[in-house]
């Protein structure tokens, strides 16, 4: 009998592990990772002083960067819609106009630039900021993914950034903008930001200085 409880008590150990392991993997199958999004360039000429009649010129040209970091899943997105701004105030803006990139399939860890150039039919494209020209881009879009031979449903992808343009109508850094989504509409101020265990240090040099100050004098 003991045998036989030992068998069964094994047998069921076995099927609870085999379950687990089957559990995971099925996990691991259908976690997705979301796409990244980047605004990889943008070309304004109405702000490129080297070039004449710039004012004339209202259009804006872009390359939108998509990238799939799944391992083992496609991705098959529907038209993506991106919505251009221009900064008039720290906290304001006003719309330059919208542009569409058609829906496509994407594959498993695969990165897609998109082109694309559209007139801005509203707004100043030179307003400026203390003395700066910040565009607002966001995008957004639906998805679904490409399990082995099935779709998920579909799940919303949005974001956006905020770009400062140069004189050569370009974005001033080179690098590849990321459309996150926890990017406020709003201008940061540009006075460097101190660290909390810097601003700590800095609390205690002044105080040190303080008392010993009142040392010297008492």
């Amino acid at each position: 009998m003991a045998v036989a409880h030992e068998s069964c008590c094994s047998r069921c150990i076995t099927f609870l592990i085999t379950i687990g392991f089957m559990a995971l993997f099925l996990w691991l199958s259908l976690r997705v990772n979301e796409p990244k999004c980047y605004l990889d360039s943008i070309y304004v000429p109405a702000l490129n002083k080297t070039l004449n009649s710039t004012h004339k010129n209202t259009t804006i040209l872009f390359a939108l960067k998509l990238a799939n970091g799944n391992k083992d899943k496609g991705i098959r997105y529907d038209d993506v819609q991106l919505s251009f701004k221009v900064f008039v105030s720290m906290n304001d803006t006003r719309p330059l106009g919208n542009a569409t990139v058609q829906n496509f399939y994407q594959g498993h860890q695969k990165k897609a630039t998109k082109r694309g150039n559209f007139t801005a039919a509203f707004g100043n494209l030179t307003a400026a900021v203390a003395q700066k020209v910040w565009y607002r881009v966001d995008y957004n879009t639906t998805a679904k993914y490409k399990i082995l031979f099935w779709y998920t449903k579909r799940h919303r992808l949005w974001g956006g950034a905020n770009v400062e343009m140069n004189d050569s109508g370009l974005k001033v850094y080179a690098k590849p903008i990321k459309l996150g989504g926890n990017n406020p509409l709003v201008i940061e101020s540009v006075a460097p930001n101190l660290l909390p265990h810097y601003r700590a240090l800095l609390t205690f040099v002044i105080a040190a200085f303080l008392f010993l100050n009142a040392c010297a004098f008492s």
